[in-house]
Parts: structure tokens; C-alpha cells; sequence
């Protein structure tokens, strides 16, 4: 199996208290990533993916995730290219929007979007719920300029057999 085919969950590191620090787990409900937190619960099913080239010209390394169990049903995950939330769906669901490449740091600890890790933005909604957004141009954040409602995140790796893969030997 290549490092490729690896499947992790995602946690999420956020800046508190002038640390950066490891929140909450990746949760997929309602077409939407959100953070699963002990103070803005979420319930969904947890991020349980992998990469996988994605069937276009360009070959993009995309990403996919088990989005339940009974039915067992695995969905692209993708960038809507109107709100650039991080959402979910089939493949008819992703054309159109920004599909990858996706990958990992030199570390291979934190997902990257297009070779940026930085650019993921957590946003609370009106139930208190954080989403997931991609915000490579920082729109997002400049437009709510609110630390309590918007903050920058990473995308953690966790190996779902819970040994990080630059420990695996190539």
C-alpha cells in the first residue's frame, strides 16, 4: 500500500491561549466539515480518508473520506468554488469546484490544498458550529474579522493505525 492509500482522520489545530494547540476531530454531516469540539458539539461522521487520483485530464491527487457505514458510502471531498467551504459529495457533485491537488507537508502532518496549509479557515455558524473553509486569499477572514467567529487551522493527519507516515518505512 503507498502512503497514498494510508487512511487518517483529521484533527484540527487552532491558536488559544498564544499556542497552537490541537482542538477537536473532523466530523462530515450536512455536505459540510465541521469541528468536532467539547464546546461546540457536532455530530456526524468522523473524517475517515484518503487520497486518491481524481478521474480528470489533470490527475489532481484528490481526496476522499467514508461519509457512513450503513450504507458504507465514500464521497470526494472538494472546495465549493462559490463560498469555498470545505464540502463533501459524488463526482457529479464536484465539477466545477476545486478538487485538489491535495497532499500533505514536508512533515506529513498537516493536509495542504494546492501546496498550502495555511489557508484553511474555521468559521463559527449560527448554532455555535465551526465549519470548515479554504480562504487562500484571506477574503474570509478580512471580511468577519472576528477572532470569535473566524481563526486560522490545520488540518491534522492522524493515521487511523495511529503510527505518522514518516515513520513508515518507503
Amino acid at each position: 500500500m503507498s502512503k497514498e492509500q494510508e487512511k487518517f482522520h483529521l484533527t484540527f489545530m487552532l491558536q488559544q491561549n498564544g499556542k497552537i494547540e490541537e482542538v477537536g476531530q473532523g466530523v462530515l454531516v450536512d455536505k459540510k466539515m465541521y469541528l468536532n469540539l467539547s464546546d461546540a458539539p457536532v455530530q456526524g461522521y468522523r473524517f475517515l480518508g484518503w487520497y486518491f487520483k481524481y478521474p480528470s485530464e489533470e490527475g489532481h491527487l484528490g481526496l476522499v473520506s467514508m461519509v457512513s457505514d450503513d450504507p458504507p458510502a465514500l464521497n470526494w471531498i472538494f472546495v465549493d468554488k462559490d463560498t469555498h467551504m470545505v464540502t463533501f459529495g459524488g463526482k457529479k457533485d464536484t465539477i466545477g469546484h476545486v478538487i485538489g491537488p491535495w497532499g500533505w507537508t514536508a512533515d506529513e502532518r498537516f493536509l495542504t490544498l494546492q501546496g498550502d496549509h495555511d489557508s484553511f479557515v474555521a468559521v463559527r455558524d449560527e448554532e455555535g458550529k465551526w465549519a470548515v473553509y479554504w480562504d487562500p486569499e484571506g477574503d474570509i477572514e478580512e471580511e468577519i474579522d472576528d477572532e470569535e467567529r473566524c481563526q486560522p487551522v490545520r488540518l491534522r493527519r492522524r493515521p487511523q493505525l495511529g503510527m505518522e507516515s514518516s515513520y513508515v518505512k518507503k
